[in-house]
């Protein structure tokens, strides 16, 4: 839909009447630079068009503040105006041949000036990092003729909204997830919008459940085929699992998936789903997608006024170490959490808990009921936010008020001190220890103040790590007993890249064959020094230290023996260090690990690769000077063996 600015509409909007004045007024100019004198206008043809905007609110989208006005002439840059969104203001532009206005509200374009009117035309707008919605924008594309003094400015929404209708009491609805969406679009026109190597996925968690209808759960861009809308919960105690798709997202529209009692008690225990997949019986109903213009006026219900509803710090009850922005309404909790802490709100109306969107489950927040006074309504909240685990990143969960997403707080908590530790070596970054298990909580982490070199130094033992099969995740260690069987019933992951089945943390993979080779060509002796086809100068020596195995378990009865051997990979460009330990090896007919008294563990280890049954290994060999030489070399391997895994970042 259009909005033609007429009047001041009870949303934002207003009119933009084009009148002859004799005066302007507006927030922020940017001129082109001047024309030469040759390409001046005439005086016949020179003059000014004035447009008066009538004052408008902005209290529904918090984002828009003001309107920007951009001209152009023949294709080049004139001006731009920045007006403001709360007065009634008078703009100026230039009578030039060929000129039109591209208005736009709710998202700013810098350094337009630099541009030709085709690119600018073309500007796409993106869904913000980290977002499951559009963001809410206006724009139109205006002419301004040289005939006429006389039009109106139509400004049009960008974007298109998802509602949910749970029309089923019995029916907890807990998550909803899209799939095919647009995660770009161009501001000014339709042609040609982008929906194909753009499509993004996004999801949002509702743990108080949807009860009845929830307004704006996404904003859309437009896209050229349908998007996949899929709404899981509980009924009754059983899992629900419904699966619809809309038509063609357009513009200005608003989609609403409903779903019914007859729907929700169909879909008990298997999916439902459109065209009859996914164990669907065949026309076995999924919900109905009901679409609609975006009229003007049919805002989400239960908007509050940002200016009205900012938080109450008096009432409020911050703890110490937490960071509290008013301006922004966000919170940051320090890593080891926070209990029982009360953030507090005075509104006109009372502040019910919406939804939460969160990628973890460590915060829990419990409403109070909200209180009368003579200010409005005190509404206030409990938050509790658990200590991060080791090796967690810093996250954020936003949290949606009376159903809304205009009205909402955001609850950073900073990541843990203990982070994996990486280096980034060859092109890629790679962990500085071996792994332990899929949990971050057990992997190894450098203590304060201490260097992974002194960790190798002073406790080699515990920066050894386990022992793998090709393709499962369950750990082995070299210092405890050996069933060769233990783990051969289980189901194997080739090739291995399945995140379930990677005995490593999120946001770690088992290295390549190309990988391993850009860190070192197969097939190296070791100690050298050599180029890798990513440009990086590496040199390769051997680290021995013959001291006694600190920490050395009770399985291990000969630890004077072995030797405390690995490889150490310097980048002569950057200083960058990665060590790779000698800890033995394990295939299912014969052993070098510490707790077998017939082999020395620190001659032969092997790590995987992705591939099949490959691994990367280290043979400690004499060479001709009776020295000793580690071959770094490519093998085939038992898939049944146990041998160790170092991971690559994502």
């Amino acid at each position: 839909m259009a909005i033609t600015f007429i009047k001041t509409l009870r949303a934002w909007v207003s009119t933009f009447t084009l009148i002859t004045l004799c005066g302007c007024s507006y927030v922020n100019e940017v001129d082109s630079p001047q024309p030469s004198p040759i390409n001046q206008l005439t005086p016949a043809e020179e003059g000014c068009i004035h447009l008066r905007i009538a004052a408008f609110e902005s209290k529904t989208y918090s984002n828009v503040t003001s309107i920007d006005l951009f001209q152009f002439s023949d294709g080049v840059f004139v001006k731009k105006l920045t007006v403001n969104a709360s007065r009634d203001n008078i703009v100026e532009f230039e009578r030039k041949p060929g000129s039109r206005v591209y208005a736009l509200a709710g998202y700013s374009i810098e350094g337009s000036q630099a541009v030709s009117e085709s690119d600018f035309s073309k500007m796409t707008i993106p869904v913000p990092k980290d977002s499951y919605s559009a963001p809410v924008f206006f724009s139109s594309i205006t002419d301004l003729t040289e005939d006429s003094n006389d039009f109106n400015i139509e400004l049009h929404k960008g974007v298109a909204r998802l509602d949910i209708d749970n029309e089923d009491p019995e029916l907890k609805i807990e998550w909803v997830g899209i799939a095919g969406a647009a995660s770009c679009s161009h501001i000014f026109t339709t042609d040609g919008c982008n929906n194909g190597t753009a499509s993004a996925n996004y999801s949002r968690i509702y743990e108080s459940g949807i009860d009845g209808i929830e307004e704006s759960a996404f904003v859309l861009f437009e896209t050229r085929s349908p998007i996949t809308v899929t709404i899981s919960g509980r009924r009754n105690g059983e899992a629900v699992e419904i699966v619809s798709e809309t038509p063609a997202i357009t513009r200005n529209s608003i989609y609403t998936v409903c779903i019914d009692k007859e729907i929700s008690s169909n879909a008990k225990g298997h999916t439902l789903s459109y065209g009859g997949e996914n164990g669907c019986d065949e026309g076995m109903p999924t919900a109905s997608i009901k679409v609609r213009n975006w009229v003007e006026g049919d805002i989400e219900s239960g908007s509050i006024d940002l200016e009205e509803s900012a938080i109450d710090i008096e009432r409020s009850s911050i703890p110490s170490g937490v960071r509290l922005n008013p301006g922004d309404n966000t919170i940051t909790v320090p890593a080891y959490g926070v209990t029982g802490m009360k953030i507090a709100f005075t509104t006109k109306t009372p502040l019910r808990l919406g939804s939460v969107l969160s990628d973890t489950e460590g915060v829990n927040i419990t409403p109070i009921a909200p209180l009368a006074t003579d200010e409005g309504y005190n509404s206030e909240f409990i938050i509790d936010v658990e200590k991060q685990p080791k090796g967690a990143k810093r996250y954020q969960t936003t949290v949606f008020f009376n159903g809304s997403s205009s009205f909402f707080i955001n609850i950073e908590v900073e990541p843990s001190p203990f982070q994996i530790p990486t280096v980034h070596i060859g092109g890629h970054d790679w962990m500085c220890f071996n792994a332990v298990s899929q949990d971050p909580e057990e992997q190894i982490y450098l203590p304060k103040g201490m260097t992974s070199k002194e960790m190798y130094r002073e406790h080699f033992a515990d920066c050894i790590g386990n022992m793998f099969q090709y393709g499962r995740p369950n750990p082995f260690s070299p210092w405890k007993a050996y069933n060769p069987n233990m783990f051969a019933s289980q189901k194997r992951d080739v090739p291995w890249e399945t995140k379930s089945m990677m005995p490593l943390p999120k946001g770690y993979h088992i290295p390549s064959a190309a990988e391993w080779e850009d860190l070192i060509p197969s097939g190296t002796i070791i100690p050298s020094s050599y180029k890798t086809r990513t440009g990086d100068s590496i040199r390769a020596t051997i680290v021995t230290a013959p001291d006694i195995l600190d920490n050395t378990p009770s399985a291990i009865t000969n630890a004077q023996n072995y030797l405390k051997r690995g490889v150490l990979f310097e980048s002569i460009t950057t200083g960058a260090r990665l060590f790779f330990p000698m800890a033995g090896i394990k295939t299912n007919t014969s052993c070098e690990i510490p707790t077998h008294p017939n082999y020395r563990f620190e001659t032969k280890s092997g790590y995987w690769m992705k591939e099949e049954n490959n691994v990367m290994l280290l043979d400690c060999e004499k060479q001709g000077d009776d020295t000793d030489g580690i071959k770094f070399k490519r093998d085939r391997w038992s898939a049944d063996g146990f041998v160790l895994v170092r991971g690559v970042k994502d």
